[in-house]
């Protein structure tokens, strides 16, 4: 019998996995380097699924690394995070990112020297207020994206985000929060230690009784209820304070990041649910009328123009129906950088080939680990070795140099709404100079190496608000004599 080349059938699977939407139809992907991915490499991945199996680090040992390496880290640590495990409290067997520490931690005492265990997943319970002030609470995440706009899905909720971190980035990140004082105390050359890892994941609220996207992973989550607030000058959509209700929940996304060998500014990598969205070839997207998908997707509805997705790069002001708690208008996704830009030679060719390898690798996992196949890496990002500093920003990335993720960056997935045009990825926003981009209160705070991590700002006035601007015209007339007084 004739043996199929290697490298032939890994492209077939990543076909198969990712049907390389924005390409010429029947269009052979390019090919990965040679050696990508890695012989043994897939047949590892299993040894990540183990409860006690370390977080991976040494894949940037060797200097320089294979651009494969980073694309395999991923990988990597996206079995790791996704391992299931059982859950002492209630028997469940979740992902090992949700049996992590959450933001609603770092404020609390006496967690930080305790492992982190099973909490309730609690959707976009961030607060209004500040430490100190009264009501405030802190929770796993939010219903807006970073860049404060909100992802509406097309049965009409937000999709949320949690934020989930390992023992050694929790315990590093409380000692160096901005509300209690501790990034503002701390050297500017401090930084997380190698073996510390973040997960941020996105969730679709499912209707009662509707079906999830199929090869979902799927779970309860308590969700707040959702209020229409109008205070003299402005009206946003937010959450009442310490109001929820529980509704099953479908993961779409996952960001995995890690501070590996060599690489202290950490590896970013993403992955999405392979029926989220349409996704174009790397630099092709367009905002145009005549371009369109015809088929479905979770977060697109076939048809759209390429014009009216991603909120055409100007999100709409949104109306929220309290009753239903279903929000106006909803958003259609395009993925714009299929593999995140990436540049390097056979970059492109290597995380398809990954992908495919990983996937077919998950997929015989015992069930239901093996609903895990159903993820794509987009693209991972890093710098060169160890040359992080206080003026890295996203001009120095290396790899999937345009990477977003399209449910969790939806409306900053292009390289022309930033400042420095033609580049947009994970260092726009994670870098040292976080906390410098204020306008107006409160003051920028000085460079530092730490200040790569958003968690940070918990509690503070430095943290992305957990609201949303409604429409002022959609509100009942009564109401806008309010909103008018200022």
């Amino acid at each position: 019998m004739k043996k199929t080349p290697r490298h032939a059938l890994l492209v077939t699977l990543a076909i198969a996995a990712i049907g390389f939407v924005g390409n010429v139809a029947g269009a052979a992907p390019p090919p990965p380097a040679k050696n990508c991915p890695q012989f043994g490499w897939s047949e590892g991945l299993k040894s990540f699924l183990a409860p006690d199996f370390p977080f991976p680090t040494s894949d940037t040992k060797p200097v320089p690394t294979p651009d494969c390496n980073f694309h395999q880290w991923s990988w990597e640590a996206f079995v790791w995070a996704t391992a299931l495990l059982k859950d002492p409290a209630s028997g469940d067997m979740v992902p090992r990112f949700m049996t992590l520490h959450t933001p609603a931690e770092l404020l609390s005492t006496g967690v930080a020297a305790a492992e982190p265990k099973r909490l309730t997943l609690k959707l976009a319970a961030r607060s209004e207020t500040f430490l100190g002030s009264p009501g405030f609470t802190e929770g796993a995440g939010a219903i807006v994206e970073a860049d404060g706009n909100m992802l509406v899905a097309q049965n009409g909720y937000p999709v949320y985000a949690s934020v989930h971190m390992n023992q050694s980035y929790f315990d590093t990140a409380k000692k160096n929060l901005i509300a209690t004082g501790g990034f503002q105390s701390q050297p500017a050359d401090s930084n997380f230690d190698v073996g510390a890892a973040v997960f941020k994941a996105t969730w679709l609220r499912l209707d009662a009784g509707q079906q999830p996207p199929a090869g979902t992973y799927t779970t309860q989550a308590q969700l707040p209820v959702l209020e229409t607030k109008v205070i003299p000058g402005r009206v946003t959509i937010e959450p009442v304070d310490g109001k929820f209700v529980t509704a099953t929940v479908a993961l779409v996304g996952l960001h995995v990041v890690g501070l590996t060998d060599n690489h202290p500014e950490f590896l970013w990598g993403t992955f999405e649910h392979n029926l989220n969205s349409p996704a174009t070839a790397d630099n092709t997207f367009t905002p145009s009328a005549t371009r369109k998908d015809p088929k479905s997707y979770t977060l697109y509805k076939g048809g759209t123009p390429f014009s009216q997705v991603n909120a055409a790069f100007k999100p709409p002001t949104l109306q929220l129906d309290e009753t239903s708690q279903k929000i106006t208008p909803v958003t259609n996704v395009v993925l714009e950088n299929q593999t995140g830009g990436e540049d390097l030679t056979n970059g492109v060719g290597n995380i398809i080939a990954i992908n495919g390898q990983a996937q077919s690798a998950v997929s015989a996992f015992p069930p239901p680990q093996s609903v895990f196949a159903h993820y794509n890496l987009i693209g991972t990002v890093w710098l060169a070795p160890n040359t992080y500093n206080l003026n890295s920003n996203q001009t120095n990335a290396v790899g999937s140099v345009n990477l977003a993720n399209a449910t969790a960056e939806t409306f900053a997935q292009s390289p022309n709404n930033t400042p420095i045009s033609g580049v947009i990825n994970c260092f726009a926003c994670h870098n040292p100079g976080s906390y410098t981009f204020q306008k107006l209160p409160p003051p920028k705070l000085p460079s530092r190496l730490i200040a790569s991590s958003h968690v940070l700002a918990v509690g503070s006035p430095y943290e992305v608000p957990n609201s949303i601007w409604g429409d002022v015209s959609l509100l009942p007339s009564p109401l806008l004599p309010l909103l008018r007084s200022k």
